[in-house]
């Protein structure tokens, strides 16, 4: 409703005293009433759908990842090129061409943590185990652009939140990975991981199947940065 004013001419009748103006307009009791009125009360006819999707707001919302077995060659080639010395992916995973517009970005993906980690279990809780989260084992893009790293990143925490769930069937809380120095990890900063600390620098190689892992051996590796997240 608009200003009331007292002692005025209705614009539309002509009628003298008490108004009501609104948009450069002045109308007395009677012509309000009668003025057609948009849809939806106190918002000019603009009234919220519980329809819209969250999707909509992304403005890149021509960023997407791309689930792909981890033996796809083009995906294969990508992790190798960056982790030369790498004997593949085992245990859970979930991995993922970064696209836009049909164009390949970059990788992301995620899968089984390293067990029993003690700075895992304190900041996921008590309760869950390390099928309930995931390590980012990988995360390369092929291009330089502004703020694409954060908005892959985000974009990742949602979409395997979903595809873990509905292949392995056990709910995913959370998020880890490990920065390699010189990097301080960012870009994980940026997204709200919480750092857990640093590692002692010891490095296990396993090998098995179906989600489980056998076979330790440790050896002298570099320390790591620690990054959790929850999701």
């Amino acid at each position: 409703m608009g200003k009331v004013f007292q002692d005025k001419i209705c614009d539309i009748c002509g009628f003298r005293g008490k108004v009501i103006e609104t948009w450069g307009k002045k109308y007395c009791r009677s012509c309000w009433d009668k003025k057609p009125k948009a849809l939806g009360t106190g918002h000019s006819g603009m009234l919220k759908s519980d329809a819209v999707n969250q999707q909509w707001f992304n403005f890149d919302n021509s960023l997407k990842l791309t689930k792909t077995p981890k033996g796809n060659k083009i995906f294969a080639t990508i992790y190798l090129e960056h982790y030369p010395q790498s004997k593949g992916i085992v245990g859970r995973q979930c991995n993922y061409f970064v696209e836009r517009k049909g164009k390949i970005l970059g990788i992301i993906g995620g899968n089984s943590p390293p067990l029993n980690y003690k700075k895992f279990n304190v900041f996921f809780g008590n309760g869950f185990n390390e099928k309930n989260w995931l390590n980012n084992n990988v995360y390369r893009l092929l291009i330089r652009e502004k703020n694409l790293g954060t908005k892959v990143l985000r974009l990742f925490r949602h979409q395997i939140k979903i595809d873990y769930e509905q292949q392995y069937k056990d709910k995913l809380i959370g998020l880890v990975t490990f920065v390699e120095p010189p990097r301080t990890g960012s870009l994980y900063k940026a997204d709200n991981w919480t750092y857990l600390g640093i590692t002692q620098g010891k490095q296990c190689k396993r090998q098995g199947s179906h989600g489980k892992w056998i076979n330790k051996e440790w050896s002298e590796g570099t320390k790591k940065y620690i990054y959790g997240r929850l999701l």
